[in-house]
């Protein structure tokens, strides 16, 4: 069984999931991990997929490049290792969120602290809105991190030097 990783990008519109999910059905394919959004009237999704033994990567590809010409999305593939197919994803257990007026750097301060305190990030959105009082910037993070007393620390320094709240929950299974 071949895994492969997926980039799949296109305007939005209803049904591309749908499209996408049909033409990997017609191969047997499981999609196994996936992330999908849509940005500014973009919609994209990474996904792993195994492919079984009896098909292809030459129909894997044959059948990307027919899904590209019928939808006009733009498909990139890419074949991973075994050792990287049996990953198993990082859980995270905590939620950071972020919020204040949009200002160049936010991103690097708080993803730079997080680094620093060892914690990984799992998963992060990004949103600038307008509002009456000017731009806002809202940032919310998913983290595994090792030590919440040290991030929060450091989170709350970073959120001091460049005027930003930050919050730190800890994530709880039973309400997931």
């Amino acid at each position: 069984m071949s895994s492969i990783l997926l980039s799949i990008s296109g305007h939005d519109r209803p049904g591309i999931v749908r499209d996408v999910s049909e033409a990997l059905l017609h191969l047997e394919a499981n999609i196994e991990d996936s992330s999908m959004t849509a940005l500014r009237g973009r919609f994209t999704m990474m996904m792993i997929v195994s492919l079984p033994d009896d098909r292809s990567l030459g129909e894997l590809k044959a059948t990307l490049a027919e899904l590209e010409q019928r939808t006009h999305l733009t498909v990139q593939s890419q074949v991973i290792s075994d050792e990287e197919a049996a990953t198993q994803a990082l859980q995270p257990d905590h939620v950071i969120t972020v919020h204040g007026a949009d200002r160049v750097g936010i991103v690097h301060a708080v993803t730079a602290a997080l680094a620093d305190v060892g914690a990984s990030i799992v998963d992060v959105s990004t949103e600038q809105r307008e509002s009456e009082s000017g731009d806002v910037y809202m940032m919310v993070l998913e983290v595994a991190a090792n030590g919440a007393d040290a991030m929060d620390d450091a989170l709350q320094a970073v959120a001091g030097r460049i005027g930003v709240s930050v919050e730190v929950h800890v994530l709880d299974d039973a309400i997931l």
